[in-house]
């Protein structure tokens, strides 16, 4: 196995799951929560489309790629519809720190992974 289609089936993996992940937030208990989820399905789709060798028109990959955008676009509409009819934050003091806890470090990692990936491919570029 080439270490070009072991990249694109890992590539194709991490896609996919963020994609099932974005779909599932939109189960989300609180609007937090929900935005939580959401931001580490999009670094999942940011990560993959930053390093991954997409191979062209010709190549299998771009198919999975646009399959899980799809899938991406379906949670963000199933996200917006479920948005209104949630609290902002849960009742208890101890699910609200876990939730912001939660949102935290999402937000920390997606940055810390995009500034990683995004800021040597403008100096090399």
């Amino acid at each position: 196995m080439s270490p070009e289609l072991f990249s694109q089936i890992a590539s194709a993996m991490v896609v996919a799951w963020g994609s099932f992940a974005a779909i599932r937030a939109s189960r989300s208990t609180t609007r937090c929560a929900l935005l939580s989820n959401l931001l580490v399905a999009f670094a999942m789709m940011l990560l993959v489309r930053l390093i991954a060798d997409f191979g062209g028109w010709s190549s299998w990959f771009i198919y999975v790629w646009v399959l899980c955008v799809g899938g991406y676009v379906i949670a963000v509409y199933l996200a917006a519809a479920a948005l209104p009819n949630l609290p902002w934050r849960a009742e208890t003091a101890k699910t609200r720190r876990s939730e912001m806890t939660n949102l935290s470090v999402s937000s920390v990692l997606t940055f810390a992974v995009s500034g990683a990936l995004v800021i040597p491919g403008l100096l090399l570029g």
